[in-house]
């Protein structure tokens, strides 16, 4: 049993680093989509770590988060399912009709309210009760609806969700021609397809304990068919937690995306030229671009990114993305590179080539090689940087 407590507890660790991850360590980065994953895999710590309490006995220490988790449960497919929504739809807010997903939460905490009220004393005693004969767990009818409705009630509702889930995966179409959001979208599909199968095994887990309880069998005894669902649910936790530490890009989500017209799930992914730019709506943002690099010169950085822009300006990246795309008309690394050569024409004269070469002068100007420099200058100006010299030199 010790390690199946320690696989738990290793579960509860890696989700709070995700949170920890998520909430405070992508700054301006942060979107919707974070704010239910962090809400997702903190109630799934809520109830690894009422398990824990109630397996070690340490629940007598706090009897007041006894049966906490039950209602928590109806709590969590919704927030999955609204978190692999939001995604693949880049939903930046809640609809007021995602409120009806909580129903079911909210039926289901009303009905243990008086319990959470009652008097110390009483909770003890079922709790006391509930160490003696684990199997009571199951059957202890403590709120206003029965036991056995709630379980039935909490299998259905994960079926349904997690059905809804992979629905909304295997019905995402993706049309783009650049190979970095191609990639970017498979990584995120990737991981939603791993998010929505660590669910799978949790409600696997769940049925189970069901399965093995209509069966009088001791859900809680060592054997290992009792403990696999344990081994399960502990795994599934484990394996969400880790994934995002090792995987911190696919919290980038997918690139800047819109609905396709007639509503349905096929989302499209904005090209440059096909964009309807309203330009009133992104002033601020504009505004801040322009600022923070003519102030730092931040293009100067050979290895600057889109996220390190979106974190110092305060644009959330996909917005940033977008608005490159479609005011400025240029990819992000055309975006940069014009500006460095911008920066190496104000540099370079006849003066600065008798103490430095062309590469050189590249190199200060945030060029990250001699190659890079002359493929983006070959791609602005249509020749190379001697020949264009050579050319202005006879013009003078």
């Amino acid at each position: 049993m010790l390690e199946l407590i320690d696989l738990s507890q290793a579960g509860i660790l890696c989700g709070l680093l995700s949170i920890y991850v998520l909430l405070f360590k992508k700054n301006a980065l942060r979107s919707y989509s974070d704010y239910l994953l962090a809400s997702f895999i903190f109630f799934q710590c809520w109830t690894a770590g009422a398990y824990v309490l109630i397996i070690t006995g340490a629940i007598l220490e706090v009897p007041f988060f006894y049966k906490t988790a039950a209602p928590i449960n109806f709590f969590i497919p919704p927030l999955g399912y609204l978190y692999v929504r939001s995604v693949l739809s880049n939903e930046t807010k809640y609809s007021p009709k995602d409120l009806l997903h909580l129903l079911p939460f909210l039926l289901f905490l009303i009905s243990y309210l008086p319990f959470f009220f009652s008097p110390s004393a009483f909770k003890l005693e079922v709790i006391t009760e509930i160490l003696r004969d684990q199997n009571s767990a199951i059957t202890r009818t403590v709120g206003l609806i029965p036991e056995s409705i709630f379980h039935f009630a909490r299998a259905g509702q994960a079926i349904f969700y997690l059905i809804a889930q992979w629905w909304l995966i295997f019905t995402f179409h993706k049309r783009t021609k650049d190979q970095a959001m191609e990639i970017q979208i498979l990584h995120v599909l990737r991981w939603l397809k791993i998010f929505t199968g660590a669910n799978t095994l949790n409600w696997m887990g769940f049925l189970l304990v069901i399965v093995l309880y209509l069966l009088g069998l001791n859900i809680f005894e060592e054997s290992l068919l009792n403990l696999l669902p344990t081994v399960l649910l502990g795994f599934s936790f484990f394996l969400i937690g880790a994934y995002l530490l090792i995987h911190p890009q696919v919290l980038i989500g997918l690139p800047f995306v819109r609905p396709a017209p007639d509503g349905a799930l096929e989302v499209e992914v904005i090209e440059k030229e096909e964009a309807a730019f309203n330009y009133e709506n992104y002033t601020q943002e504009i505004a801040v671009l322009n600022s923070y690099f003519s102030e730092t010169n931040a293009f100067l950085q050979p290895n600057l990114t889109i996220s390190e822009v979106a974190v110092a300006t305060g644009i959330p990246v996909r917005e940033l993305s977008y608005l490159i795309n479609s005011y400025y008309k240029k990819r992000f690394s055309d975006y940069l590179n014009e500006m460095r050569i911008t920066h190496f024409l104000t540099q370079v004269d006849t003066s600065s080539l008798d103490s430095f070469t062309i590469e050189s002068i590249a190199l200060s100007a945030g060029f990250s090689s001699r190659s890079s420099f002359y493929r983006a200058f070959n791609r602005f100006y249509g020749c190379t940087p001697s020949e264009y010299l050579r050319g202005k030199v006879a013009k003078e």
